[in-house]
C-alpha cells in the first residue's frame, strides 16, 4: 500500500490520468471535484471516492482541499468491489484514514498494530454503501460548447430551442443525446449540475439565499426543495 497527502490550493487543478492500483481518494477539508469515466462528482469532506485500477480522472479543487489518498494493490482490497463509487466517511473512518496516511505517509517500517488498523478501515469502507451522486457528462462534440457554458456558469437559462439554433443542430437531437449519454433531460441535467455547483458555494460561507440566487434559482425556498430531492437533506445540513 502507499499513500500521499497534499493540502491543494483553491482552483488546483490536476491532469487527467490514471493509476495501476486501486485508489481511495478524500479530502479532510475542502471539496474534490473529480472528473472520471465521462462523470463528475463532488466530494465534501464526509465522502471519498474508490477508483479501480486503470480509471483515467481528473481532480479540481475550487475552494482548496486537504488531499488524503491511498492506493492498494488489487489482491489486497476484493472486499470493496471492482467498480468506482463513492462512500460515506464516518467520524471513525476518518480518523483511520488520516491515521494510516500519516503513518504510510512517513515511511515507517509497519508493524503488526499498523496492519490490525489498515484491517479495521478496509473492514469499514468495505460495509459501506454506494452514496455518490455523479453526473454524466455529455461527449459528443456537438454540445461541447453546451456543456462547458453551463459548467462554468450553472445559472445559465438558455432554453433548449435557443441553444438548437445557437448550436446548429435540433432540439430533438440535442435531447436524444442527452438521454442517450447522460440518461436524463437536457434541463434535468442542468439543474443537477446547478446542485453540485451550489456545494462550492456552500463551503465558501455564502447564505442560502445567495446560493440559490446563484446558481439560477428564484428564491431560496425553491433552491432549498430541490436540494432536498438530490441530496436528501437541507443545503444547511449537507455539510454537517
Amino acid at each position: 500500500m502507499l499513500a500521499h497527502q497534499h493540502d491543494m490550493a483553491p482552483a488546483h487543478q490536476g491532469r487527467m490520468h490514471s493509476h495501476k492500483w486501486y485508489q481511495l481518494m478524500y479530502a479532510s477539508s475542502g471539496l474534490l471535484n473529480v472528473t472520471f469515466a465521462d462523470k463528475m462528482v463532488v466530494i465534501p469532506p464526509h465522502k471519498a471516492i474508490w477508483l479501480p485500477p486503470d480509471c483515467e480522472h481528473r481532480t479540481f479543487t475550487p475552494v482548496g482541499a486537504k488531499f488524503r489518498s491511498l492506493y492498494f494493490r488489487p489482491d489486497h482490497v476484493a472486499a470493496l468491489g471492482e467498480e468506482s463509487k463513492v462512500l460515506n466517511i464516518s467520524p471513525l473512518i476518518r480518523e483511520l484514514i488520516l491515521e494510516v496516511v500519516e503513518r504510510c505517509d512517513l515511511d515507517l517500517a509497519w508493524n503488526p498494530a499498523d496492519f490490525r488498523l489498515l484491517t479495521v478501515l478496509l473492514d469499514q469502507l468495505s460495509i459501506q454503501k454506494d452514496r455518490g451522486i455523479t453526473l454524466a457528462i455529455p461527449q459528443d462534440t456537438r454540445l461541447a460548447v453546451l456543456v462547458e457554458t453551463i459548467q462554468e456558469n450553472p445559472s445559465n437559462e438558455m432554453a433548449l430551442d435557443d441553444w438548437a439554433f445557437h448550436l446548429g443542430v435540433s432540439s430533438r437531437t440535442i435531447s436524444r443525446i442527452f438521454i442517450a449519454q447522460t440518461g436524463i433531460g437536457f434541463k434535468e441535467w442542468r439543474q443537477r449540475m446547478r446542485l453540485l455547483h451550489s456545494l462550492v458555494l456552500l463551503e465558501k460561507g455564502l447564505s442560502v439565499t445567495q446560493v440559490a440566487l446563484d446558481v439560477g434559482y428564484s428564491s431560496s425556498s425553491a433552491f432549498t426543495y430541490a436540494f432536498h430531492q438530490f441530496f436528501h437533506c437541507t443545503p444547511k445540513n449537507y455539510f454537517s
